[in-house]
């Protein structure tokens, strides 16, 4: 938890410095609006607008992600926010049961004001240990009787992006469908998983009976989210959407963008995962900081620095100010001294070396030391 906030002052000079900066660690190159509306533009010449979920443009992309993740159907939706507690609804009315198992990490539990309890009328299990990551020992003494579904994190933002192996992975799944337990993959940065588990998108969805994929973050689209499962789950779905106020008349920008994104940045995520591993070794030489985990396991990782939270954001500030390179996010958190900052790697990243990074934020942190 944080122990004081950021204050507004420093938030803004930061933005505004990251704005202005020709470099920086995170994701991939920042463009202005005007820039990506007119690249969208071009992209939409001779489509016609979606009406109410229907039309050539969403349903051909909803196709093409469902054939990417290996599922038979696939709804676009505005947010995951609602794409994850409307698939566990689905799961919840399938199995007659109202709790689903969620590490205390996940999305559903720490960002979205309990939506899943008060709007949805469900009810969370906390699976596993906060800072670890979820294996198949934190389901081995369950019974599983209680439980509707599972939503199982790849990777598990809150601590890194780690994940579980490939066989582990497994037997988590297998002990929930021994149990008659759906399996929802929480799959916001699912696209970095295929490099650690050296299998595409859909042998890993396979292990799912539903997929949640976020278009804005890694994939760099506007907003959007993409639930995919079987043809039944996903008839459903549409209805629950429409419930749920997310069937808007038009969501073509959106869907623009996310094929914008695909096109784009979809490689450089494998190769950023890739990356990651040259880089940590050498941001962990530096004194006070400690990455999370040791080997990244995906195209980001967590920086813990032994810093103040305020005083590291004046200096990745000013020497984002005075240098136009960007080395550092704003802390997620900050707990008994430890600034922990997320490193989350895209084309920006892989225009420089992992020396030069290594090197800028060593100098960024000795700076003002």
């Amino acid at each position: 938890m944080n122990e004081k906030a950021i204050t507004d002052v420093l938030r803004i000079a930061y933005t505004s410095a990251v704005r202005e900066a020709e470099h920086s660690i995170l994701r991939h190159p920042a463009e202005s609006i005007g820039t990506t509306l007119q690249k969208l533009a071009k992209r939409a010449e001779g489509q016609h607008a979606d009406v109410y979920g229907s039309g050539e443009l969403i349903e051909t992309f909803e196709r093409e992600v469902a054939d990417l993740l290996g599922k038979p159907a696939a709804l676009f939706l505005p947010s995951g926010t609602l794409a994850q507690p409307l698939a566990l609804k689905i799961h919840s009315e399938q199995f007659g049961k109202s709790v689903v198992g969620l590490h205390p990490t996940s999305h559903l539990v720490l960002h979205e004001q309990d939506g899943y309890q008060k709007l949805w009328g469900l009810s969370g299990k906390m699976l596993g240990q906060p800072d670890k990551v979820l294996e198949y020992g934190d389901f081995a003494r369950l019974s599983g009787d209680e439980l509707a579904a599972i939503v199982l994190e790849l990777p598990m933002r809150e601590i890194g992006g780690q994940l579980p192996s490939w066989d582990d992975l497994n037997k988590q799944v297998d002990w929930a469908k021994e149990r008659n337990v759906a399996v929802h993959f929480d799959g916001a940065r699912l696209w970095q998983c295929p490099n650690f588990y050296q299998r595409s998108l859909a042998e890993i969805s396979a292990l799912a009976d539903s997929v949640y994929v976020s278009f804005y973050k890694d994939i760099g689209g506007i907003a959007g989210a993409i639930l995919a499962g079987e043809e039944d789950f996903i008839a459903a779905a549409r209805v629950w959407n429409r419930r749920a106020g997310g069937n808007l008349i038009s969501m073509y920008p959106y869907v623009l963008a996310a094929q914008h994104g695909l096109a784009e940045n979809l490689e450089s995520v494998t190769e950023a995962a890739r990356y990651a591993k040259q880089l940590a070794p050498l941001f962990a030489m530096i004194e006070g900081v400690t990455v999370n985990p040791t080997t990244p396991q995906a195209a980001m990782f967590h920086l813990h620095i032994a810093r103040d939270q305020n005083e590291l954001i004046e200096a990745v500030t000013q020497y984002a100010e005075q240098h136009g390179i960007v080395v550092l996010s704003l802390p997620r958190v900050y707990d008994k001294g430890i600034s922990i900052c997320e490193i989350s790697l895209g084309r920006s990243a892989l225009q420089h070396s992992p020396e030069f990074w290594a090197q800028h934020l060593q100098a960024c942190l000795s700076a003002n030391n």
